[in-house]
């Protein structure tokens, strides 16, 4: 049985995206009372381009720029020196020239008296970009790299224990949290426990509260990291996306399935996405691949589908232990106490 579960769950993982495969699963199990089969489709792994936000340009130990963009096309500069408060300087329209998700250049059109990069209309040329930095070229300024800047914090817990279940295994699943203002939003869903039965869907605040602390012994693993707003924005679609299946009743493998599985199942490809999406971008973190190809992925060959994501966390603490936060210093970043509205 477990050879069969393998071979299931490498067929969804060797078709492409979870989250594009998943999501052409939906459809066709909506549109159909036929057994629902995975649609074929290429990797997302390509990092689209996001302009809109607050960027900052430091042109000397103590000025800066800030470029505000919204996303109805308007641009905001603003100067800043030292500790006083900042200064607007123009406003004017932007574009983004070719693939908006991938544009080589950005235009922009000031009016009235308004002047950007010291032109009623100009263009910068885009050199590179992630999720945090765009490097660009301004005609008269030359080539400049602007960091975003974000008043919020966002962190991902990874978080998962064994000997809660019948067959030892237990509660295995991502946590996101973004604290604004002294408030922090926390979104999760994966595998849990409910008085002693596995459970998968969002998790309930008695559960993820539990976790928000350092592991009692090695039958937990804990790993709490901070990331960017992009990485947040990208992991939060996933779980989101995982929240509803749950809710409605369409995860790829449901209790009817033939598999001996179908939750553990279910949250390797979970896990599986809402981790991948930390390294769209560029290496962030250091990843195992979790692809059921032997023997770089042995951790899939070594352990039944209950005990998988125990195991990939524990990997994953390991190749970032010094990217790990613990737990007091966890709640001074992300006050647990004030939880914002879910």
């Amino acid at each position: 049985m477990k050879l069969k579960a393998t071979i299931s769950l490498l067929a969804l993982i060797l078709l492409g995206s979870t989250g594009t495969v998943l999501a052409q699963h939906d459809k066709h199990k909506m549109a159909s009372a036929e057994p629902a089969k995975p649609a074929v489709a290429q990797p997302q792994r390509s990092c689209e381009f996001s302009i809109v936000g607050t960027w900052k340009a430091q042109i000397s130990p103590t000025e800066a720029r800030l470029y505000t963009f919204d996303a109805n096309g308007v641009v905001k500069v603003l100067a800043v020196s030292g500790t006083e408060k900042p200064r607007e300087l123009a406003t004017a329209k932007y574009k983004l020239l070719d693939d908006p998700n991938a544009p080589e250049q950005v235009s922009f059109t000031a009016s009235g008296r308004n002047r950007i990069f010291g032109r009623t209309r100009t263009a910068m040329k885009v050199v590179g970009y992630d999720d945090s930095s765009i490097t660009c070229q301004i005609p008269g300024a030359g080539t400049i790299r602007w960091t975003r800047e974000d008043p919020d914090r966002y962190f991902i817990v990874l978080v998962a224990r064994q000997g809660e279940f019948y067959d030892s295994s237990g509660s295995a699943f991502p946590v996101l949290v973004k604290s604004s203002g002294g408030l922090s939003k926390i979104d999760g869903v994966g595998l849990y426990s409910d008085h002693g039965t596995a459970v998968f869907g969002t998790i309930p605040a008695a559960a993820y509260k539990d976790y928000l602390r350092d592991a009692r012994g090695d039958s937990e693993v804990i790993l709490r990291l901070e990331i960017n707003s992009r990485q947040y924005e990208r992991a939060l679609k996933i779980v989101q996306v995982w929240q509803r299946r749950a809710r409605e009743g369409l995860l790829p493998y449901d209790k009817d399935s033939a598999l001996s599985a179908p939750l553990p199942m279910n949250n390797i490809l979970l896990v599986k996405a809402v981790t991948e999406t930390l390294n769209q971008c560029k290496d962030d973190l250091n990843l195992y691949k979790l692809d059921y190809v032997y023997p770089s992925d042995w951790i899939a060959n070594e352990y039944s589908p209950e005990f998988v994501p125990f195991f990939y966390f524990k990997e994953l603490r390991r190749r970032n232990e010094a990217r790990h936060i613990d737990s007091r210093k966890f709640e001074e970043l992300a006050p647990l106490a004030n939880l914002a509205s879910r």
